[in-house]
């Protein structure tokens, strides 16, 4: 799958989402009461099962928890916000208090989580929007949790032909260290559309 798209056009893709996951962080910030960090360190295109790997590798074969949201433009898809199950407990408790017990806090877990999801996945899909120039229509956010192939292969788009989009982020919130992955979720055609206003984006940008 890494042939889908050339080196320019993946660092034009982080670069975008590096925008728009600033915008993420600063709205993220008034939340929790606190600066928020958030980076891009590294972008990779696999396909669905390869992605399902890597997540449950990156978290200890643990259950992990995601906000997932179905996007439509020219090219459509999911887009997911997905954190091992110990660090969306650790990301709610900066927003709700370090005081509050775990018991308590999980029953806060998904309500939290939906608002830090939609802040951050609707930020990542209206900056880019913005900067492709292109409009995007999104869905209500929803609630997933279980292991890899359950959380990216639980959306809208068919298991066959799918192509994950997958970016590792780190969050940095105080003293802790929340690690959260973001992913898009799209079929083998909408990534070629995808990588098409890609290309568009950097000809407009190489005119001026």
């Amino acid at each position: 799958m890494s042939d889908l798209i050339g080196e320019l056009e993946r660092d034009a893709v982080t670069e975008l989402l590096n925008v728009a996951i600033g915008l993420a962080a600063s709205s993220l910030s008034q939340l929790v009461r606190d600066e928020v960090r958030l980076t891009v360190p590294r972008i990779e295109f696999l396909a669905s099962a390869a992605a399902a790997a890597l997540l449950d590798k990156a978290t200890g074969r643990a259950e992990s928890v995601a906000v997932r949201q179905n996007f439509r433009s020219a090219f459509s898809g999911d887009i997911l916000l997905v954190f091992p199950e110990r660090s969306s407990l650790d990301l709610v408790r900066s927003m709700m208090g370090d005081d509050i017990p775990l018991d308590t806090l999980t029953e806060l877990e998904q309500e939290a989580l939906l608002e830090v999801g939609n802040i951050i996945l609707n930020a990542c899909l209206g900056s880019l929007a913005n900067q492709l120039g292109i409009g995007i229509e999104s869905s209500l956010p929803s609630y997933v949790r279980g292991r890899g192939a359950r959380i990216l292969g639980s959306g809208s788009v068919g298991t066959a032909s799918e192509l994950i989009m997958f970016l590792q982020v780190d969050f940095a919130v105080t003293a802790k260290n929340v690690q959260g992955y973001l992913a898009f979720v799209m079929d083998i055609v909408s990534a070629g559309q995808f990588t098409k206003a890609i290309t568009a984006y950097l000809d407009r940008l190489m005119e001026r």
